[in-house]
């Protein structure tokens, strides 16, 4: 009689993981049209700039500016969806049982909503370089070519924290309407009340993710400013991603 083997079977490797929550993003029409809106937003913006833009904000780096604020704004529901999905859509068993460990998903999740948002900011400069090319045959010279490190790391970074809050919010409410709202409404209104209640600003000013990420996608930030994103991305992406991972680990599904 042969004996039984006591190896344990392998897992799945990480990079299959991260495919395979790559393809679950742009599968599904939702995902997909999404993506369009991003593309078609970053291309009216584009062509916006070139049509009515000042001289001086065309360019490289002035067009992929302009094309990269509808990226910023959309692309993070990204994240959102690829959290709320396995829910929504009640793939979690079969998710969930090929992986039983949860939060290695949830890992690759995160890490295949960062490599489409490389995947959007490369496409985005490259455009930008083309729509600078468009803008040179059409008003007697393209802009400047520079394009500062700082401004492209600081777009890039803001667009993984942004992508990474939208999957948390997505972990923490498990409902693709009510972490859409919440994403977009919370940290907003936050926004507001700090600006408005004079005894809230100074905690506004660490707790408010909007001025140090402005600072951080226009390249300037500096020691005090990586303080304050440091401080509020703890509050706008670790607590709801806590929350998340707790709460998705004790769930149950079906």
């Amino acid at each position: 009689m042969t004996a039984l083997s006591t190896t344990p079977a392998p897992g799945i490797p990480w990079t299959r993981l991260v495919r395979v929550e790559l393809r679950k993003q742009l599968d599904t029409r939702a995902g997909r049209w999404l993506l369009g809106l991003v593309v078609a937003v970053d291309i009216a913006l584009m062509s916006l700039l070139l049509w009515a833009g000042e001289p001086g904000a065309l360019g490289w780096a002035g067009l992929t500016e302009a094309a990269s604020a509808g990226q910023l704004l959309l692309l993070p529901l990204i994240g959102v969806l690829a959290a709320t999905s396995e829910w929504s859509q009640r793939t979690a068993l079969t998710t969930f049982v090929l992986e039983p460990r949860r939060t290695r998903v949830h890992g690759a999740k995160a890490a295949a909503a960062g490599v489409l948002a490389l995947v959007v900011m490369v496409a985005t400069v490259a455009a930008a370089a083309l729509a600078n090319l468009v803008g040179g045959a059409l008003r007697d010279g393209a802009g400047p070519w520079q394009l500062e490190w700082a401004f492209l790391g600081g777009n890039l970074l803001g667009l993984l924290l942004l992508v990474l809050q939208g999957l948390a919010f997505g972990l923490a409410l498990l409902s693709t309407p009510a972490a859409i709202v919440a994403y977009l409404a919370l940290p907003t209104a936050w926004t507001l009340v700090g600006s408005l209640v004079p005894a809230l600003r100074t905690p506004a000013e660490w707790l408010d993710m909007s001025g140090p990420m402005t600072q951080l996608m226009a390249g300037t930030t500096s020691g005090g400013d990586w303080a304050r994103l440091a401080t509020s991305t703890a509050l706008w992406v670790g607590v709801p991603l806590a929350i998340g991972l707790w709460r998705t680990a004790r769930r149950d599904v079906a």
